[in-house]
Order: structure tokens, then sequence, then C-alpha cells
């Protein structure tokens, strides 16, 4: 890990944060809130705490430091390897991300679990990429221990495929909240994400997994958001 590694990884960070706060305002924007799945507001998401929000954003920060500094140069390497190797190591962590986010959320959604971390998220029946980020500091933690335990397990993997996972599981999960729907045939993939996360939060008991709809197909837990209306 060098200088350019850590400017790039930052990097991601300041383009979240961009991304979350310009949907948020999207989402409340007259022009472009007539695209949100759900119109209505949620009196949660009106009152969002500066205390709730800058502790689920200064975590991971914390979190990801202790990663580089006890394990980083145990589990990411320099260079960049082949293209398969990259894909591997890029798809397979965040596969074995989701499949154990999968059972943490479900198990999430029994009666302590909401009880206790997972229904503060839930409060937000109407989610926003604004409201997304209403979470218990201990679901913020255990999602981002998921996260890089999985890139320990996988690893070691390039620099370049921990970015690429870090981007992709930083932004899906910023875009799954934003209850956006785009007419454009290429938005096909952001919309299944916002529908059926719409979908999770409107009925509360399915579509578990964050990113691949394979863990709820095959665990009998996908509902198609185009069900909901």
């Amino acid at each position: 890990m060098n200088t350019t590694f850590f400017v790039l990884f930052i990097g991601i960070f300041v383009f979240a944060t961009v991304m979350g706060g310009t949907l948020g305002w999207a989402a409340r924007s007259p022009k472009y809130g007539i695209l949100r799945i759900h119109k209505g507001r949620n009196p949660i998401a009106d009152k969002l705490k500066a205390p709730t929000i800058f502790m689920n954003y200064s975590l991971p920060w914390i979190m990801y430091g202790g990663f580089f500094y006890f394990l980083g140069h145990h589990t990411i390497y320099a260079g960049m390897p082949s293209f398969t190797t990259f894909l591997g190591e890029t798809l397979g962590s965040l596969i074995l991300y989701d499949f154990l986010y999968y059972f943490m959320h479900r198990a999430m959604h029994t009666k302590a679990g909401m009880k206790l971390i997972h229904g503060v998220h839930h409060k937000v029946r109407y989610v926003t990429a604004e409201s997304g980020s209403y979470l218990h500091p201990a679901e913020t933690f255990a999602g981002t221990a998921l996260f890089l335990g999985s890139v320990v397990i996988i690893g070691p993997v390039s620099a370049a495929s921990f970015l690429v996972a870090n981007f992709l599981f930083t932004t899906i999960n910023i875009w799954v909240h934003s209850n956006f729907v785009l007419d454009r045939p290429w938005a096909r993939l952001f919309n299944f994400w916002t529908r059926t996360h719409d979908v999770h939060h409107y009925y509360c008991r399915n579509n578990y997994s964050s990113i691949f709809p394979f863990w709820d197909q095959m665990f009998g837990t996908h509902e198609d958001g185009v069900k909901v209306k």
C-alpha cells in the first residue's frame, strides 16, 4: 500500500459522501423527487440527529484504519494481477460478504434483533439515501466488519481489487436506499436494487441480501419489487 492507494481510498469515501448528499437532496427536490418509488416522508427521516450521522460515518474510518494498520500488509498486495485474478478477488470478496450479510440481516429480523439493533433502521419505512444512514452503530460496525472479514478470508487481494470491491460495497449500499427508479434501459440493475430494498422496508420480511439476488432466491425470501406500488 502506497500513497496512491490511500488517496484513491479517501477518494472513494469523498465520492460516496457526495453521492449520498446528492441523492438525499434529489429525494426532497420537486424536480427529481417524482422519480422516487414512495414519495411520502417519514418523521424519523426528517429528524436525523447529527450524533447518529457522525457516528455512522466516523466508525468505518476507525475500523478501516485499524484494518490497514494490523492486517493491511498481510491482506493487500501491491501490483496489478491478471484480469481473471482481479475479477475473482473482487467478486469473491463481494459474494462472500453478501452471503454472510444475508444471514446476519435475517438474524436481525428476529424479535430480539429488531428490538436491540435493527429496529432503529426500520423506523424509516420510506427510506432515502439520506435516511439510510439512520442505523444503530452496532449495525454499522457489523456490516463493515463483514466486508473486511470477507476480504481477509478471500485474500490476499491486490490493492486494485480491494479498492474496486470497496467502491462497489460502499456505493451500492448508498444506492439501494435511494428509493429512485430511472426510466432508462441501462438502469435496470440499479432499479432492481432500489425496488427490492424498498420492498424489504415496506414488508420487513424479505429481500435480506444487499447486492446479489440469488441468496434470497436460494433460501425462499425473494420478493419482486415490482409488486409494491
